[in-house]
């Protein structure tokens, strides 16, 4: 007997898994899985990376250092500036609180996006946030800010419009929004660009942004202390993406094959994950329902010529054979021969084989049934 299969809760744990993994996969990709090319990572040394400009600090005489490993962590003893330059997987609110206290502490932090999506809770934590598109070009740099070294003016090719709390500094605009805003928190200072130009190596000699980007390390160049980049958020760290952990650790790699081994022996046994649910029963249907259904479809196709011409066909060979004639013989001859017993009988069947050749009501079609089967059954 034939079974609908219940929805095994099983199935449905799975499901959710299923779509929980890719879920978290697809918010811990890669600026790179994305197709993405500024990366702002000090690994990359293309004309999108910021290989450059750790470069270009050493060659200032500021000592440089790379934050990544197992957890998110700050060294507020040996780091003076931390630059978060582009990330490409998400801030947590927990890194973004970590970030809070190192600049209330006295550190400085500098986050350069354009977008502000993975950095979202790391800019709400400073009430800042990018609201726009900024406008590109050569934009004026607020001089007191930037008096040493000396940097009047900065060029980004892309920009994001930023937009900052009461306690905020625009230290940059494009003419309607501030692109560079200043905010102080605690004893240290939060710098946010809406732009990765500048620190790319890309464009790093344009303009005065070389001496912009190095005014925003000058507190490490003073204290002595490293300046530091942000490459946790750039990917550095122990994955934990769990298709990884399943293709790349030998417990993963048991875990799939156990599935899959458990998945066929379901299959190749037939077993069921739960108990048959039966078809409800229906009663067998009568031949009027059949007819009704076949009356229907004739009905919808606007094809009643088919039942006019069975019926006719009926009409015909009916009479012949009642007459002891050949039921292929001309119908006018099996008139002519009924007639010479019953000429009402065969006026009655002319008409009636006259009336099949067009077009009938409903109405009209069942009676003209009901005459064919007395003419045909009358002796």
């Amino acid at each position: 007997m034939s079974v609908l299969r219940r929805i095994h809760p099983l199935h449905v744990v799975a499901v959710l898994l299923l779509i929980g993994a890719l879920a978290f996969t697809a918010l811990n990709v890669r600026s790179s899985d994305l197709g993405v090319v500024r990366t702002g990572s000090v690994y990359d040394e293309t004309s999108s990376g910021a290989a450059v400009l750790r470069r270009y600090f050493n060659a200032a005489g500021v000592r440089t250092s790379t934050v990544e490993g197992d957890r998110f962590a700050i060294d507020r003893q040996r780091i003076g500036v931390l630059f978060v330059l582009g990330a490409s997987e998400l801030y947590t609110p927990a890194d973004a609180e970590a970030v809070s206290a190192f600049v209330r502490a006295g550190g400085t932090v500098v986050v350069a996006t354009e977008l502000g999506l993975f950095e979202r809770a790391l800019l709400d934590a400073f009430d800042v946030r990018v609201v726009g598109v900024g406008t590109p070009g050569t934009h004026a740099l607020a001089n007191v800010a930037f008096a040493d070294p000396p940097a009047r003016r900065m060029a980004v090719d892309r920009a994001g419009a930023l937009a900052v709390g009461t306690a905020g500094l625009a230290l940059a605009t494009d003419g309607r929004s501030p692109i560079v805003a200043m905010k102080r928190q605690g004893r240290g200072s939060v710098y946010v660009v809406g732009s990765l130009g500048p620190f790319l190596a890309s464009g790093l000699g344009q303009s005065d942004n070389g001496r912009f980007v190095l005014g925003l390390a000058a507190d490490a160049l003073r204290s002595g202390t490293e300046v530091a980049f942000d490459e946790y958020h750039h990917g550095f760290h122990p994955t934990t993406d769990v298709l990884v952990l399943l293709q790349r650790t030998w417990p993963g790699r048991a875990l799939v094959f156990a599935s899959i081994a458990g998945f066929l022996y379901l299959v190749l046994s037939g077993r069921r994950l739960g108990p048959p649910v039966p078809l409800d029963p229906r009663p067998a249907r009568s031949s009027l329902e059949f007819i009704r259904g076949f009356a229907g479809l004739v009905r919808r196709s606007g094809r009643g010529e088919i039942a006019r011409r069975r019926l006719r066909r009926d009409l015909r060979g009916g009479l012949a054979r009642r007459l002891g004639l050949d039921p292929d013989m001309p119908f006018d001859r099996v008139l002519v021969t009924l007639a010479a017993t019953d000429r009402e009988r065969a006026a009655e069947a002319r008409a009636v084989d006259d009336a099949l050749g067009r077009r009938l009501r409903e109405d009209q079609l069942l009676r003209t049934v009901a005459q064919i089967e007395r003419l045909v059954k009358t002796r």
